[in-house]
């Protein structure tokens, strides 16, 4: 019987509750707190599961939770302290079972927080660096992935959630990722898209606006036949390269989103990410591009069918005649746009 492990899941904010319904789907998982990007859970089966979570950016081994982190520059003398403090030996052995880890490794430190300080992420990654290595005696890279560890502060207000990554690299770094586009989508934001319309084997999926072919290809590893296009030729040459680089099948059209050559009813599922305006441009106003975009997806969705769109202008979405069913508000790209789910 596998040792019960106390893990945490770092997730896009907004997401966080989706990313909690992926992990306590997992075998032998149960999810505790859920946090501000973060989902804390424990897990008695075996750990290597986890790194084939979709929605969330990365899991880490919880190894310490330090409480009373201020934001006077006193506090990272306490986090120095408190790193030095850590004993990350079996951390380091639990992930030498699941992939190779060099002894002694060598590791790096990743730092974020929630909330003004007096002091910033370089800072705090130089006081734990400087913590681990004098007790451990490893050797510290500011190279993550040359890293056998990396050790991820995550402090949220007061509270600092440490943990080792499981994995070699973040699980929001897809492989596949070989070509981007301005404004690709980041693949655990569509992942968790297709996630809030139930995505399933089998299911016919369609992404109008595809770029990079994010979507697409997330839909296709779920065993979804995946179909879209773009009017973006070198869209269509970066989706062709990414979902090679996946080892899926997606069918990709050079076309206008605004004229779909679909039939009526022929999609059980669309996902898309509908322009923006900003880092893609539009030939034509974006509440007309909107509303043309949304009579050609309305009419080529099934009955019963279910629609998912991001997009940083929901006031401009025009689907008359499908029932909006839940909006989410995340964090992207440094703005706050909005997940929209409809049903046909």
């Amino acid at each position: 019987m596998d040792a019960q492990r106390s893990i945490f899941a770092l997730t896009t904010r907004g997401l966080e509750t989706v990313s909690a319904d992926e992990v306590a789907a997992l075998p032998g998982v149960t999810v505790g707190e859920i946090g501000y990007r973060r989902v804390a859970a424990t897990c008695a089966a075996p750990l290597t599961p986890l790194l084939g979570l979709r929605t969330v950016d990365d899991v880490f081994l919880d190894v310490a939770t330090w409480p009373d982190i201020g934001r006077p520059r006193s506090a990272l003398v306490t986090l120095g302290a408190l790193s030095a403090q850590l004993d990350l030996h079996e951390a380091a052995a639990t992930c030498s079972e699941i992939r190779p880890v060099r002894s002694p490794p060598a590791f790096s430190v990743t730092a974020n927080f929630v909330g003004k300080r007096n002091y910033g992420t370089a800072e705090i990654k130089r006081a734990c660096a400087d913590g681990i290595a004098a007790r451990h005696g490893w050797t510290y890279t500011d190279d993550d992935g040359a890293a056998d560890l990396n050790v991820r502060v995550f402090i949220e207000h007061e509270a600092a959630f440490v943990g080792v990554r499981l994995g070699h690299r973040p699980l929001y770094k897809r492989p596949y990722k070989q070509d981007h586009m301005p404004g690709s989508l980041k693949p655990t934001v569509a992942a968790a898209l297709l996630h809030l319309v139930g995505m399933a084997p089998g299911l016919r999926v369609l992404d109008p606006c595809c770029g990079a072919g994010t979507i697409l290809i997330e839909a296709a590893l779920l065993g979804a036949q995946a179909q879209g296009g773009d009017n973006d030729a070198a869209a269509i040459i970066a989706a062709h390269t990414n979902a090679a680089a996946a080892g899926v099948a997606v069918q990709l059209r050079l076309w206008d989103a605004r004229a779909l050559s679909i039939a009526d009813g022929a999609l059980e599922r669309i996902v898309t990410n509908l322009p923006w305006g900003r880092q893609v441009g539009v030939d034509t106003a974006l509440r007309t591009l909107y509303r043309q975009i949304g009579m050609e997806m309305r009419r080529v969705l099934a009955p019963g069918g279910q629609l998912a769109l991001l997009t940083n202008a929901p006031h401009l979405v025009d689907l008359r005649g499908l029932c909006c069913d839940r909006q989410v508000e995340i964090s992207l790209f440094g703005q706050t746009p909005t997940i929209m789910i409809f049903s046909a």
